[in-house]
């Protein structure tokens, strides 16, 4: 069973803020420990350190939620992490963030479109319904319901949903597709926005020639 030390998931954070791929207003990340527990960063931990912490801020978390080290409190965004690891045992890490381009795109109705070749592999990045309150059980639920329609796909590259008007969260087999793919996600956004700029209609943004090659 894929796990990731403590390590590995705070140079992730750090990066992750670093990079410009949240803000300080919130977001969360976790990981699994075992077969039976996640590390798991506290709530408030982007206002408060900015996402750069020392293994004491993580929680340790068994799925019952019971904090068994760290100091903090329990995120609000728990629940919808830990229903992505109990429905999906292939799930390693879980990633929510607000994206500078890719929440233009959460403000949205539609799915933002696989523009860039390196998204091609995971089509359109859906936008979740405004109407469900965010980390409720129907939320988490809605979630479950897009990334088990992805099948083999999301079990072998991970997925996105957006929070409308709020964020991202990535949920992928290891924390390495999970930072890669909310990075892809942004570059795309990016992408679409500049090329929207240039004065590029959106039914012209596909029709480039389609790319040959491969990526992992």
């Amino acid at each position: 069973m894929y796990t990731v030390t403590r390590h590995e998931l705070l140079e992730v954070c750090a990066l992750v803020y670093n990079r410009h791929l949240t803000n300080a207003a919130g977001s969360n990340f976790s990981g699994r420990a075992s077969a039976t527990t996640v590390y798991l960063t506290p709530t408030g931990n982007a206002k408060r350190k900015r996402l750069h912490m020392t293994a004491d801020d993580l929680l340790l978390v068994n799925m019952d939620g019971v904090i068994l080290d760290g100091q903090g409190k329990l995120s609000v965004s728990w629940p919808t992490h830990r229903r992505l690891y109990q429905e999906f045992d292939f799930v390693g890490a879980v990633i929510h963030a607000h994206p500078r381009q890719a929440c233009v795109f959460a403000c949205q109705s539609d799915p933002m479109p696989p523009l860039m070749d390196a998204m091609k592999k995971f089509g359109p990045i859906p936008v979740l319904p405004r109407h469900l309150k965010v980390d409720s059980p129907e939320f988490g639920q809605a979630i479950v319901d897009i990334f088990r329609e992805k099948g083999e796909s999301f079990r072998k590259h991970g997925h996105a949903v957006l929070y409308p008007y709020h964020g991202i969260l990535c949920a992928a087999p290891t924390l390495d597709d999970c930072f890669d793919l909310l990075e892809r996600v942004e570059y795309n956004a990016t992408a679409i926005l500049g090329s929207r700029l240039m004065g590029f209609k959106d039914t012209e943004l596909n029709q480039w020639p389609a790319f040959q090659g491969d990526y992992e």
